[in-house]
């Protein structure tokens, strides 16, 4: 059985409420880290609106602190 959770979410602490980049098979995703769980991340996305984005840990190639 293939587990579907995030393998390392404690991991993820710093980048909370921090601006990230979020990449995917799809392409990346920019905005601030909100919340993440066992199985997603919540990214507000700035651009080209506030829009918050649910991302799928399985979905997710990495995670990276991004300046402003």
């Amino acid at each position: 059985m293939r587990c579907e959770c995030c393998q390392c979410p404690e991991g993820l602490v710093p980048f909370l409420d921090r601006r990230v980049t979020v990449a995917t098979k799809c392409g990346e995703i920019n905005g601030f880290l909100r919340a993440f769980g066992e199985t997603f991340l919540e990214v507000e996305e700035t651009d080209p609106r506030f829009e918050l984005t649910i991302i799928q840990c399985t979905k997710v190639c990495y995670v990276r602190l991004t300046q402003l």
